[in-house]
């Protein structure tokens, strides 16, 4: 009887540990509730274990997520917090804790607690976001300390030492701002330019007047950009340092002279001529033979100045020298077109006719403007409508009309036309003048051919 009672306890032990081994274990409970979203029956059976004085922090970081999947972002930051009082060093914790402040609208918690992870794990991808946020909410300070903080660590993107560099900048402390400026410098591409101007005015406010001309020229020709070496020349210029301006600028003309004119032309549209004038006219002294390309943009630099005597230098070079009288001629009209046909008076006598018959309709331009009608009349027979443009057949009738009857003129046309010369673009204005004298048979014979074509 007695051994069948002790198997019978046996049993009932037996069975119970094995009831026991089969219900859940506490956190697995809790895991299957949360998995199935019943969070309400988590939370109340989560506090019930707490108010029991079980401090778990497994239960509190399960805790805060369920009070997170409900919404109630305010106790889920709490029970984060009681979470990261046992586990400071959780930073998946700390993280969520920051995302819920943030969902909470607690910035200034959010960027608190930000700011902890920062320092506890710092990352380049954190410390941008931390510097970034306390950038938009106006926390300069908070922003300045951790710029502070990681510039010398390499985690520091060189625009961010750049920031680091403008904020002391406006504060006058040029030694701290050239600091991490020449940093950025020596980090950056070879084609950023944001930090080394900055730096190049810091440069300029320490009065370190040597080193800025230096460190311009190595930018200037690493960038090799008319647009960013015109910032350089011109903020050298703006500080009063015309001589370093001056070197910059002829330096530039020497290493990139096919940018000359679009340079010259932005100094001169930011009030510095003068050292436009200058790269004009280093261009002009070493340019033996210029393209039809080059005299026009010089020209327009020129007169973008209110500079004449530049290119009537070059022209009275060029003439000298017995440079081909085509070139001469070209900038002889390229001057007179920017600058008024007065502007050639001084040069004139030099001026061949070998060279104006190059350029016929200039030249006969030019013998009106000097009340010379005949010496007009006797370039523009040496003109060939046939090769004109029509453009230049519409200066060539017109200019035809101040120098002969309405007789002659017709005559002349009519000529052309019967020798198949005339342009096509003149024969309407050939049929008007025929109907003008009254040849209404030549008038119709006109517009016939046209339309035949």
């Amino acid at each position: 009887m007695k051994v069948a009672l002790q198997f019978v306890l046996l049993v009932i032990v037996l069975l119970v540990l094995a009831a026991v081994s089969l219900l859940p274990r506490r956190q697995e409970h809790v895991a299957m509730l949360a998995d199935e979203g019943r969070h309400k029956e988590v939370i109340a059976l989560l506090e019930r274990q707490l108010t029991k004085g079980v401090s778990d922090p497994d239960l509190l970081a399960a805790l805060g997520r369920s009070y997170a999947a409900l919404g109630e972002y305010h106790r889920a930051v709490d029970a984060f917090d009681a979470y990261l009082a046992v586990r400071p060093d959780d930073l998946a914790a700390r993280e969520r804790q920051a995302e819920l402040l943030l969902q909470s609208g607690s910035i200034d918690r959010y960027l608190d607690a930000l700011a902890r992870v920062v320092a506890l794990h710092p990352s380049p991808s954190r410390i941008t976001r931390l510097i970034e946020l306390y950038r938009l909410h106006g926390r300069v300070e908070d922003e300045l300390a951790t710029l502070r903080a990681y510039a010398a660590s390499a985690m520091l993107e060189p625009s961010q030492l750049e920031r680091l560099g403008a904020i002391l900048a406006e504060r006058a402390n040029w030694r701290e701002a050239r600091q991490w400026l020449e940093l950025a410098d020596q980090t950056a591409p070879p084609n950023a330019s944001t930090e080394r101007l900055l730096l190049l005015d810091v440069l300029i406010q320490s009065n370190e007047i040597d080193l800025a001309y230096r460190r311009a020229q190595v930018w200037m020709t690493t960038w090799r950009s008319p647009y960013l070496a015109g910032k350089l020349i011109l903020r050298m210029a703006q500080s009063g340092l015309a001589a370093p301006a001056s070197e910059l600028a002829l330096k530039y003309a020497e290493m990139m002279p096919e940018h000359i004119f679009e340079m010259a032309g932005l100094l001169a549209r930011n009030g510095r001529q003068e050292l436009g004038r200058q790269m004009l006219a280093q261009w002009a002294d070493r340019t033996s033979n210029p393209t039809g390309q080059q005299l026009r943009a010089f020209v327009y630099a020129s007169a973008l100045m209110g500079d004449a005597q530049g290119p009537l230098l070059k022209l009275a070079q060029l003439m000298r020298s017995g440079v081909q009288p085509a070139t001469q001629a070209q900038l002889a009209e390229e001057l007179a077109n920017a600058f008024g046909k007065a502007a050639l008076v001084s040069i004139r006598p030099l001026l061949s006719n070998e060279a104006l018959l190059t350029r016929p309709l200039f030249a006969a331009e030019l013998s009106l403007f000097e009340g010379n009608r005949e010496t007009a009349r006797w370039f523009l027979n040496r003109a060939d409508p046939a090769r004109l443009s029509p453009e230049q057949s519409a200066t060539w009738l017109a200019l035809l009309r101040r120098v002969e009857t309405d007789g002659d003129l017709f005559n002349r046309l009519a000529a052309l036309w019967n020798d198949g010369r005339l342009p096509a673009e003149l024969l309407p204005l050939f049929a008007d003048e025929a109907l003008k004298l009254g040849q209404v048979r030549m008038h119709d014979s006109i517009w016939n051919s046209m339309r035949r074509k």
